[in-house]
Order: structure tokens, then C-alpha cells, then sequence
């Protein structure tokens, strides 16, 4: 299951990451739940079949100073580290670019969040698995992105979110995969949100096939997929069927102050249930 997509970035490749808030309730849907406040587990990153090392730590703040403040959860490893290695090896392009900048005249005694061009983002994206402590990591490196990209620009977003992988064995099937590996993570974060919206439409609050024992609601790219290149949550909202039919039919815009559908014919709609919009 779909736990968290981030750009990587200079603290993702020496340190670790943070968990952000609106994720924490699929943690503790995984085999062992979610870490206790102040505990640190050990737990095991595979990339490409491989385990790597590292701790899952639920900070342990005082929690008299900080009341009512949410739990820190966090992804940590050493910097010297086998999984650290690894991930200086898949996010090269990143980690040359930031340790370039880091190492300029005049930015070497200076303490500063280095940004990521657009273009040049690399992701890390995290799924729970069936074995308590153990997650997988997928790498979405700028080459993966750019040979995805190039795929997309003769598709539609209906036929991207229909998409499936073709048997063809020939010159083009490594190009398919990587469209089915960014396919794949697609659909995996859609079940996520879906679990955490408890399989509800976000513009109705309907459960629709809940007397079927069907549950059928889909998820919805904000800004189109083949557009925009971005899966993150911030860009998905789950609707049903026909909500997200009308939605590819009407082309209404989203108004992300008001969380709300303007259509063409003047109709405004605003979200019903947000757990992870207004967060991000």
C-alpha cells in the first residue's frame, strides 16, 4: 500500500525524511501499526530486491510543552550508511546538483534549504507491504521522468488512466514499462487515498455501491496527469464514477483557496470531505 511520495532532496540523501500528518493514519493501518510516541523501530527500505537498513522514529517530544501538537514521525538512517549509498547511486543527478550548490564560495558556512529546479525533481516514493517493518522504496529518477513524459504526449488522460502494459517484447517494451512503473504508483496512491476517505466520493460524501458490497469510487488527477506530471496527493481527489465522468466532460476549474469545482455554466461545487488537500 501507497505510504508516501517526496522529492528528494539533500536531507532525503544524508538523513532521512518526515512522514507529514495526513499520512500517518495509513501507517497505522500497516502489520504492527504505527510506532508509539518516543519508540523507534528498525526497519528494512528494499530497493530493486534489496533491504537496506534504517529506523522509523516517533519523536518523543514533551508533550506538556507542545499540547495538542501531532506526532514527528520520521524515516532516519546514517549518513554513512549502505541505504544512504544506494540512494546517492539511483539520485545521482540530485545529489551532484546539491552538493555543487552546497559547496559554492560563498554558500559553504551557510545554513539554507537548497531547491530543486522543476525539471530536475527526483522522487522517492514509499509503500507499506505485508511484512511488519519492511517497505518498499520507488526511485522516480529525471530518466524515468523524461522517457514517461515523452510516451505521454501522443496520450490522452483517459487512455493514461486506462492504461495498461502491453505483451509486446520488442524495441519498445522499455519505454512501456516505464509508463506502467509510473502507472502502477499512480493507481497505488489512489488506493491509498481511497482507504483513507473510507471509499467516499470528496464532492458528495457518498459510499457509492456500499448496498452492492461494491465500492467504486476512482481517483482523480486535479491538474491532468499527461500535463502535469504529477501524481503527489496534492493533485488527486477521489470522486465516484459519475462525479468523475462530469468532471472530464464539464472541464471545470479547481479553486484550491475554496477547495471547490468552478464549471462553466457557473456552478460552483466546494469538496465535502477533506482529509489531505488544505494540508499540503
Amino acid at each position: 500500500m501507497f505510504l508516501y511520495k517526496k522529492a528528494v532532496d539533500r536531507s532525503t540523501l544524508r538523513q532521512g525524511f518526515q512522514i507529514p500528518v495526513e499520512f500517518h493514519q495509513l501507517l497505522k493501518a500497516m502489520p504492527g501499526g504505527m510506532p508509539e510516541h518516543g519508540e523507534t523501530r528498525n526497519i528494512k527500505v528494499v530497493i530493486d530486491g534489496v533491504g537496506y537498513d534504517a529506523q522509523l522514529k516517533n519523536q518523543g517530544f514533551d508533550r506538556s510543552k507542545y499540547n495538542g501538537h501531532a506526532d514527528v514521525l520520521q524515516i532516519r538512517y546514517s549518513e554513512g550508511s549502505e541505504l544512504v549509498k544506494r540512494l546517492r547511486e539511483v539520485f545521482y543527478s540530485t545529489w551532484n546538483y546539491v552538493e555543487k550548490i552546497k559547496n559554492l564560495p560563498e554558500n559553504i558556512n551557510r545554513k539554507f534549504v537548497i531547491q530543486i529546479p522543476a525539471e530536475q525533481q527526483e522522487f522517492l516514493s514509499l509503500q507499506t507491504t505485508d511484512l511488519p517493518n519492511v517497505f518498499v522504496a520507488d526511485c522516480i529518477t529525471v530518466a524515468i521522468t523524461d522517457e514517461v513524459r515523452n510516451e505521454l504526449r501522443t496520450m490522452t488522460e483517459i487512455a493514461f488512466e486506462n492504461f495498461e502494459p502491453c505483451e509486446d517484447k520488442g524495441a519498445g517494451i522499455k519505454l512501456v514499462t516505464r509508463l506502467q512503473k509510473v502507472r502502477q504508483l499512480d493507481r497505488s496512491i489512489g488506493d491509498s487515498l481511497k482507504l483513507l476517505y473510507d471509499f467516499r466520493c470528496q464532492m458528495t460524501g457518498e459510499k457509492v455501491g456500499s448496498q452492492y458490497d461494491a465500492l467504486v469510487v476512482e481517483a482523480h488527477h486535479i491538474i491532468p496527469f499527461t500535463e502535469s506530471m504529477n501524481n503527489d496527493t496534492s493533485n488527486i481527489i477521489i470522486l465516484s464514477p459519475v462525479y468523475h465522468s462530469i468532471i472530464h466532460k464539464a472541464h471545470p476549474e479547481f479553486d484550491r483557496q475554496q477547495l471547490a469545482f468552478h464549471f462553466p455554466n457557473g456552478l460552483v461545487e466546494k469538496v465535502k470531505i477533506d482529509k489531505h488537500l488544505r494540508l499540503q
